[in-house]
C-alpha cells in the first residue's frame, strides 16, 4: 500500500507524489482515494484506493544508476522488417518497467543514428522520452521535467559517442 510522499508511476498519467488521502461517498458508497500531485504542474489525479495495485501502479525508480546501467549495454539489433520491429518496440513498452522501456528508447535511439525510424517509431521514441523524464523529474527534487529531458538527452547522445568510439577502435585494431 502506498503512503503520503511514496512516488508513483500511473500508466496513464504517469510519474507523480501522493500528497495525500481522501474520502469521497458517490451515490451511497464510500470510498478512499490516493490524491496524486502529478509531475510537470499537470494537476492531480485522485486513484482508489482499493485498486491502485490492480491498475498497474507502481513505485517510481529510486535512482537513476537504471537508465546508466541500460545506456551501457550494446543496442539491440532491431528488425528490419518495421513491422516486427516496431512490435518489439511496443512490447517493451507496454511492460510499463524502467529497464524495458530504457531499453526501447536506447534501441530507438540508436537505431535513428544509424538508419531511419518511421513516423510511428518517432512517435515512441517521444514517447519514451516523456514517460522517463517525468519519471526522473518526480524523483529528482532538483530536476524539473525540462531538465529531466536534458539530462536523458545527453546520456543518450552519450551512449552514442561511446558505442560509436568503440566502433572505431574495432576499425582500428
Amino acid at each position: 500500500m502506498y503512503t503520503r510522499g511514496d512516488q508513483i508511476v500511473h500508466p496513464r498519467y504517469g510519474a507523480g507524489t501522493i500528497v495525500g488521502n481522501k474520502k469521497m461517498t458517490f451515490k451511497g458508497k464510500t470510498r478512499s482515494y490516493h490524491i496524486v500531485e502529478l509531475v510537470g504542474d499537470r494537476g492531480e489525479v485522485m486513484i482508489p484506493i482499493e485498486v491502485a495495485t490492480s491498475m498497474n501502479i507502481r513505485p517510481a525508480i529510486e535512482d537513476l544508476s537504471i537508465f546508466k546501467e541500460i545506456f551501457a549495454l550494446p543496442p539491440a539489433q532491431l528488425s528490419d522488417d518495421y513491422r516486427s520491429r516496431q512490435a518489439q518496440i511496443q512490447k517493451q513498452i507496454s511492460t510499463r518497467e524502467p529497464d524495458a522501456m530504457a531499453g526501447a528508447l536506447r534501441d530507438l535511439y540508436w537505431r535513428e543514428q544509424t538508419d531511419k525510424l518511421t513516423s510511428v517509431e518517432m512517435k515512441m521514441k517521444s514517447n519514451l522520452i516523456k514517460m522517463l523524464s517525468h519519471e526522473i523529474a518526480v524523483i529528482c527534487s532538483d530536476m524539473n521535467v525540462e531538465k529531466a529531458t536534458s539530462y536523458l538527452s545527453e546520456m543518450l547522445y552519450d551512449m552514442v559517442q561511446q558505442e560509436s568510439d568503440e566502433a572505431e577502435e574495432v576499425t582500428l585494431t
